[in-house]
C-alpha cells in the first residue's frame, strides 16, 4: 500500500511550484502511514496538503511529514470518518423520531418474502422513461420528509418521485396469510422529491466514494395514515457507531433481481454476513478489483454465495436489530451501493457506512 502512496503522492507534487522549510524534511516513502490515511479520500484539500508539503528531491521527492498530523480533522470534513462526540447532541437529532425501527416479530439473491408489516420504512424510487414510470432503486424513510438512498440512484437521474407504504407492485391491494388471518393493506403514499442532495464528495470513479444522498419530499409523509409507514432507525448513539460489526448477520431487504434474474413485485429479504474489510479486501484482489487506497474500510462488505443484494436493490437498508432507547429496533447501519455483476457470486456487496455520515445526514436535513 505504500508504493501506491507514493506513486499518488509523487503525482500531486509534480504540480508544486515551491518548496517548504521544515524541521522533519524527509523521503516521502518514510511518511508512509500518516501519508497513506491522508490519500484515503484524494480530495483537493489533500492535494493541496500534499503540494504544499513539498520541501525537496533525493532520488524520490521529500516532504515535510509533520503536515499530516492534522489527517483526523481532513478526514471528518471530507466525513469518511465520523469520530466526534457531538452526534448525539446536534440539534436536528430531534427531527429524527425516537418511535422508529420497529420489530414486527432486486438486490436481493437467495432471500425470503418479507411480512406485509415488516419493515415498514422501505421506500421505492420511481424514474420517468419515455412517457412511462419505472421503479429502480430503493430507499429508507427517515422522517417524514427525507429518504435516505445512495448517490448513484439520484445523481442526474429524471426521477418521478417515491412510493412509501408499497409491498407488492403488481397489485393495487397488498394481501398476505389465509383464511382468519389474512391481512390487506391499500394505503400507499406517492410523494414528489422537492430536492435532491447528494454528498458533496461522491465520487463515481472505480470504487463509488461517498454514495449516499437525501431525498427531501414535497409534502410529509403521513405515518399515522397506515401500520405499513414507519421510519427506520439510525446510528445516532455513539455505542451503536462504535459497535464492532465484523461477523454480525445484517438483513437487506429490497425488490431487486433475484436467483431467477427478474425483480421481484414482492418486498424481499435475505440475512448476510458481515465481513472485515481485510476480509472483503481478499476478495476484491482476487477478482482484480485492488483496492490501493484503502477505500473498502470506509464502507461495509456482506454477503455470500447464494445470499446477496442485486441490482434494483440500489439504495436499500442493510440492517441490524440493536438495542435503541432501551428497546430492540431495526437499525440501519449500510446503505446498498454496489458489487459484483454475478449477483450472489464471486465477491460480497459493498455498503456505504452510515455511521461515517451521521453529522453529514443530520446536517443536511431541515424541519
Amino acid at each position: 500500500m505504500l508504493i501506491f502512496a507514493t506513486v499518488f503522492a509523487v503525482f500531486y507534487i509534480s504540480a508544486a511550484s515551491t518548496l517548504k522549510k521544515c524541521d522533519d524534511c524527509i523521503p516521502i516513502n518514510q511518511c508512509g502511514p500518516a501519508l497513506q490515511r491522508v490519500l484515503v479520500d484524494r480530495s483537493p484539500e489533500t492535494k493541496r496538503l500534499v503540494r504544499n508539503a513539498y520541501c525537496g528531491h533525493d532520488k524520490l521527492p521529500k516532504i515535510c511529514c509533520s503536515e499530516f498530523d492534522i489527517t483526523p480533522s481532513i478526514l471528518q470534513r471530507n466525513n469518511e470518518y465520523d469520530d466526534s462526540d457531538d452526534i448525539e447532541d446536534h440539534p436536528n437529532v430531534k427531527l429524527l423520531s425516537e418511535d422508529c425501527g420497529e420489530i414486527e416479530g432486486n438486490r436481493i439473491f437467495g432471500g425470503s418474502t418479507a411480512s406485509l408489516y415488516e419493515f415498514p420504512w422501505m421506500v421505492l424510487i420511481s424514474y420517468r422513461v419515455g412517457r412511462s414510470l419505472r421503479f429502480a432503486c430503493g430507499g429508507t424513510l427517515i422522517n417524514s420528509k427525507y429518504v435516505l438512498t445512495a448517490a448513484h440512484c439520484v445523481k442526474n437521474k429524471n426521477i418521478a418521485g417515491v412510493r412509501v407504504g408499497e409491498y407488492d407492485i403488481s397489485t393495487r391491494i397488498d394481501c398476505t396469510g389465509e383464511g382468519e388471518i389474512r391481512v390487506c393493506e391499500d394505503r400507499i403514499q406517492d410523494r414528489r422529491v422537492a430536492e435532491i442532495i447528494c454528498h458533496d464528495e461522491y465520487d463515481v470513479v472505480g470504487m463509488a466514494m461517498n454514495d449516499i444522498a437525501l431525498l427531501r419530499l414535497s409534502r410529509p409523509v403521513d405515518l399515522t395514515y397506515s401500520k405499513f409507514l414507519r421510519t427506520i432507525c439510525l446510528p445516532v448513539m455513539k455505542s451503536l457507531r462504535e459497535m464492532d460489526l465484523y461477523g454480525e448477520t445484517a438483513t437487506v431487504a429490497g425488490w431487486g433481481t433475484t436467483e431467477n434474474n427478474q425483480n421481484s413485485d414482492v418486498l424481499l429479504k435475505v440475512e448476510i454476513p458481515i465481513f472485515s474489510p481485510e476480509t472483503c479486501g481478499a476478495y476484491y484482489n482476487r477478482n482484480q478489483r485492488t483496492d490501493p487506497t484503502g477505500k473498502l474500510r470506509h464502507r461495509l462488505c456482506a454477503g455470500e454465495t447464494g445470499r446477496d443484494s442485486c441490482q434494483g436493490d440500489s439504495g436499500g437498508p442493510l440492517m441490524l436489530e440493536g438495542e435503541y432507547n432501551g428497546t430492540d429496533r431495526y437499525i440501519q447501519f449500510g446503505i446498498v451501493s454496489y458489487g459484483p455483476w454475478q449477483c450472489g457470486l464471486n465477491a460480497p456487496a459493498i455498503y456505504t457506512d452510515v455511521r461515517k455520515y451521521m453529522k453529514w445526514i443530520l446536517d443536511t436535513i431541515k424541519p
